[in-house]
């Protein structure tokens, strides 16, 4: 009635056809409000049109997915040829989607596990609201494990050798039974060797005397096996008995030492490579006194843990002037009980191929005369240059099966047999603490079963 009184109070048609017009279009963005429930109020007052909603309460999603990674798979490292699940703990999850790991989506870059270099992994995900997680990157290192092939054997004289060495020096502190060439243009060498039986009679404290090896104990005797090179400085490379994972998941190390593990030992005051595992991608680690280099590979690559009776090719390759490098190839898995059950216990991995870095080790590969040398001793704890102490500890059958001097002939290089006039041998401190045979080895071919045993002479 209301309006009807207004339209009698106007003056012409043409103003009652305005007012109708007006009041037409007020009822109908009065009903468009009233029936179109895709229009709201925000809480300014302000309208926007919403999107499908994605919760029962009508809410708008826009809570970001998320990228998960154990921190411990942030940067991996693989051999060459390797296979290795680029998902390997990575998960993805939304708050409305839920778990959503399928839809992550990676960009690997020019990846190629085949190729030994260092790779970046990028990991995207987007929720089926279209909101994306913040990217996560990972490393990737395929390490160079390919084996320097060995030469062919070179039987004929050579002028000009220097042959028959001498027996090294003796150096005080340690029991070990050392086999060196003579000084000459030799250039590496390498050895087939079975590991020896370790059974550690000398702890700091107590010890349980029903284990060849006390995992909860430290000791104070460590077995060794390694090589070396002298053309200016002296250079050990090889394997000593370390601690080790007892526990893998935890990343839990054993008190004593129960496993061989791979150590390069150099002199130098350039180019030392000192720095912690941080600075080599968590591969090794470098200290240093003065110009003395130490290095040791991280304990978590069970599969550079190497045990009695693994038979391995041990090399000291020298791939360019002035530096070296530590290769062992397995020959053998032990099939030794012991070696075998804490290989289990343990959850480690099988014996693999092992490459050191390539390090500054002077004067070698550079037309000088050098020496090279095989060693298995038993070291002694904060005893270096002191009176070797005895002990019941023992070293049982460190099986050489041939050992070959690296030399140029003409433009080749060859592998020559470390024969009887090829080597010095010494005993150290006394050889009636050593039992050293041939059997079942060429000592032709510098073959060799050597047995330290400071507890009792011959």
């Amino acid at each position: 009635m209301k309006i009807l009184n207004i339209l009698k109070k106007l003056k012409n048609s043409a103003m009652i056809k305005y007012a109708i017009l007006f009041f037409a279009l007020l009822i109908f963005c009065i009903a468009i409000s009233l029936f179109n429930p895709g229009c709201s109020k925000t809480d300014s007052g302000e309208h926007i049109v919403s999107e499908e909603p994605k919760e029962e309460s009508g809410a708008i999603d826009r809570v970001s997915p998320r990228l998960k990674i154990e921190v411990d798979e942030l940067s991996v490292s693989i051999c060459s040829g390797e296979e290795y699940d680029l998902m390997t703990g990575i998960t993805g999850t939304d708050n409305i989607d839920g778990n959503i790991t399928e839809k992550i989506k990676l960009d690997i870059g020019d990846y190629d596990p085949k190729v030994p270099g260092v790779y970046m992994i990028t990991y995207t995900l987007t929720d089926s609201a279209g909101n994306e997680a913040n990217p996560i990157k990972r490393t990737v290192i395929v390490r160079d494990t390919e084996i320097f092939t060995a030469p062919p054997v070179y039987t004929e004289a050579i002028e000009g050798e220097v042959k028959n060495p001498e027996a090294p020096g003796l150096f005080g502190g340690a029991w070990y039974h050392k086999v060196v060439s003579s000084k000459d243009k030799w250039l590496g060498i390498e050895g087939t060797v079975t590991l020896p039986e370790v059974k550690i009679r000398r702890y700091d404290g107590d010890y349980n005397t029903e284990l060849d090896v006390d995992p909860n104990a430290k000791n104070l005797d460590n077995p060794s096996v390694y090589m070396g090179g002298n053309a200016t400085n002296e250079s050990d490379v090889g394997l000593s008995f370390s601690r080790a994972l007892v526990d893998v998941d935890l990343q839990t190390l054993s008190k004593g030492c129960i496993a061989f593990r791979p150590f390069w030992r150099y002199i130098t005051d350039v180019n030392q490579d000192v720095g912690g595992y941080d600075k080599h991608n968590g591969e090794y680690a470098v200290s240093a006194t003065n110009n003395n280099c130490i290095a040791n590979y991280h304990w978590r690559y069970t599969e550079y843990y190497y045990l009695p009776g693994d038979k391995l090719r041990m090399i000291i390759y020298i791939p360019e002037p002035n530096k070296m490098q530590l290769q062992i190839e397995v020959i053998e898995k032990s099939t030794l009980q012991s070696s075998v059950s804490i290989r289990e216990r343990y959850g480690w991995k099988d014996p693999a191929d092992f490459k050191s870095p390539i390090f500054h080790s002077p004067g070698h590969g550079t037309g000088i005369n050098a020496e090279y040398k095989r060693v298995n001793a038993i070291d002694q704890v904060a005893n270096e240059g002191k009176t070797a102490i005895n002990s019941g500890t023992e070293i049982k059958n460190a099986v050489w099966q041939d050992t070959y001097l690296y030399r140029k002939i003409g433009d080749l290089l060859y592998r020559l047999p470390m024969d009887n006039n090829r080597r010095g041998v010494l005993s150290a401190p006394d050889s009636k603490f050593y039992t050293v045979t041939f059997d079942g080895v060429d000592r032709s071919l510098g073959g060799e079963v050597i047995t330290i045993h400071p507890g009792y002479q011959n």
